[in-house]
């Protein structure tokens, strides 16, 4: 990834987290006036965000193993893999202004349609992208939802000493991780396991033997994730089109 790529990646993920959205629109609604309701449910959205986050930057190292320990058991039991990608479209995430009352399902079919527009034809790729946020059913619990959204960034490790012994703060990231790790590809778990980390955040704590990972699959993924977000476009694919994907690669049933 190019340092010009990093550095817009890290500028379109801030100004995410201050409230601001950067898309194309029609001029018909580009010289409209925002009205009282549109103001009162921005500030109700970037309020509800400030505070979610703020519990979520608090966690520390003993958080993170305590929910860890906390969702070593099942919480569903097994569920139709299918069933679980479903379970998506009644999740919305109450920090993500991009995405607005958008479900978390409209978000997988986002970033499919935009892995398909610009001609990615790896599976691996696209199977991450139809399970990354399935920890995310997180949120149909009553568990802090500080502890299921938002970004991460390491809180413990040592610099160049390779991602495994670096600690993140934790979130669907980890849940879905500790669920899939062993059902699918090693880089589809990292994928699933880091891609709330920006780019920026993860290089540093990278071995020399992960490079490509992050080259490969960590950056390109980060960018279709972050960039294909939008409050008001409708995907143009159906998620039926991939149950062949999940057929061949994911289990019929999946203990979450």
């Amino acid at each position: 990834m190019t340092a010009k790529r990093r550095l817009l990646d890290a500028t379109n993920v801030a100004l995410r987290r201050a409230g601001v959205r950067l898309e194309r629109v029609p001029a018909s609604v580009r010289d409209a006036e925002p009205t009282a309701t549109q103001h009162r449910d921005w500030a109700e959205q970037r309020a509800t965000e400030q505070l979610i986050t703020g519990r979520h930057n608090t966690q520390t190292v003993a958080d993170v193993r305590r929910l860890s320990e906390k969702y070593t058991k099942p919480i569903l039991g097994e569920v139709e893999t299918w069933d679980l990608l479903m379970m998506l479209g009644t999740c919305v995430d109450p920090t993500d202004g991009a995405l607005g009352a958008a479900s978390q399902l409209v978000h997988v079919l986002q970033v499919l349609e935009m892995m398909i527009a610009e001609g990615v034809t790896d599976e691996d790729l696209l199977l991450a992208a139809l399970v990354h946020d399935l920890g995310k059913v997180l949120l149909l619990t009553d568990e802090d939802p500080a502890n299921v959204v938002c970004m991460n960034r390491f809180i413990a490790g040592e610099e160049g000493g390779g991602l495994g012994q670096g600690i993140t703060q934790w979130n669907h990231d980890e849940f879905a991780y500790m669920r899939l790790v062993d059902v699918v590809p090693r880089d589809v778990a990292l994928l699933i396991r880091y891609h709330s980390v920006m780019p920026h955040d993860l290089d540093p704590y990278l071995a020399t033997s992960e490079r490509e990972f992050a080259d490969r699959y960590h950056g390109p993924f980060f960018r279709y994730d972050q960039e294909s977000k939008s409050a008001m476009r409708r995907p143009s694919v159906r998620i039926e089109d991939f149950r062949g994907l999940v057929g061949r690669r994911l289990p019929s049933r999946l203990e979450i």
